[in-house]
């Protein structure tokens, strides 16, 4: 074998030969680190070392050796993902604000128009450049559902602003750039007219005397009441500065580009009274129908259930 091997490298030319002694070191020093590659369990050590280069908002949680045939896009039976969205997507136009709060009526309609898109339905309507005849259009969703509702920070969350807002926002930078001087006249203004209220009031009920005499403790009792009103205020302010929030889940065993966003885009357009409840059965059917698409930001892949690949590992013993 060596001096079929000597007569081989006679016969090469000089490139070659310098091609393949370089190839025959490096196969030589670095042949004991590749097997000890292919032994060592370095699941413990890969995490560590990927999770140093990798953002702290994505973690590896761990490692689980496949076969080689394995195909993540094939071995999945199905995915569940979740749409995170505010309830004020849900409110009519002229509700459509920060402060708005689902009510209970409300959930039930979206859950129960989340329900009729579960089983087996063609939803070429619902992503682009696929025909109703093609049966790659045919998609089986397993359960489509909408969790409770929560509240969350106002300042950790983009502050989403109308028409009406907006004014109002300007109102109130408006009354921040006025001066001391204002304020004071603004006050005392406000306590003249409340003490005119309480005097006129009480001669409608026949206490003008009374009035007359403790004209001073009417004043104070209508300042006590603004002070009131303004911690009231406060509260109110407060408890407002939260943003009240819905998670909805659909599982199914494949999906397609903009299917779910345009899913969610078409409940909220039903739930808001921009379309009938008609429109999801016809979105099912032969006919185009023009679908709006939800924002992408809320869309998250929760889970990837790899049940058919367990089984089949089970049945060849690993």
């Amino acid at each position: 074998m060596v001096s079929v091997f000597r007569v081989f490298v006679y016969f090469l030319p000089i490139s070659s030969l310098k091609y393949l002694h370089l190839c025959l070191l490096v196969l030589f020093i670095f042949s004991p680190f590749l097997l000890s590659l292919l032994y060592m369990s370095p699941e413990k050590r890969v995490i560590e070392l990927a999770n140093q280069y990798l953002p702290p908002q994505i973690r590896i949680m761990g490692l689980r050796r496949a076969t080689k045939t394995f195909n993540s896009k094939t071995a999945c039976s199905s995915r569940t993902y979740e749409y995170l969205l505010p309830t004020y997507a849900f409110a009519p136009y002229a509700w459509t604000t920060l402060d708005y709060r689902i009510d209970d009526s409300t959930r039930e309609k979206v859950g129960r128009l989340l329900k009729m898109y579960e089983k087996s339905h063609n939803y070429h309507n619902f992503t682009s450049g696929k025909k109703y005849e093609e049966d790659s259009a045919m998609r089986h969703i397993i359960s489509f559902t909408c969790d409770a509702p929560f509240l969350a920070s106002r300042s950790s969350q983009p502050q989403i602003l109308n028409s009406t807002t907006q004014e109002k926002r300007e109102e109130e930078r408006e009354g921040e750039r006025e001066g001391e001087n204002g304020k004071e006249l603004q006050t005392s203004a406000k306590t003249k007219t409340e003490s005119s209220e309480v005097e006129n009031d009480a001669a409608k009920c026949g206490d003008e005397q009374n009035v007359k005499m403790e004209d001073g403790n009417a004043v104070e009792k209508s300042d006590s009441g603004a002070d009131c009103g303004h911690m009231g205020k406060e509260e109110s302010k407060q408890s407002a500065k939260k943003v009240e929030f819905m998670t909805l889940k659909v599982k199914g065993q494949s999906f397609m580009i903009h299917q779910i966003r345009k899913m969610v885009g078409l409940v909220i357009a039903i739930v808001r009274g921009f379309a009938p409840e008609t429109t999801l059965i016809e979105a099912f059917q032969k006919g185009k129908v023009d679908i709006p698409r939800a924002p992408a930001l809320g869309l998250l892949l929760e889970n990837v259930s790899l049940s058919y690949q367990l089984v089949h590992c089970q049945s060849i013993g690993r």
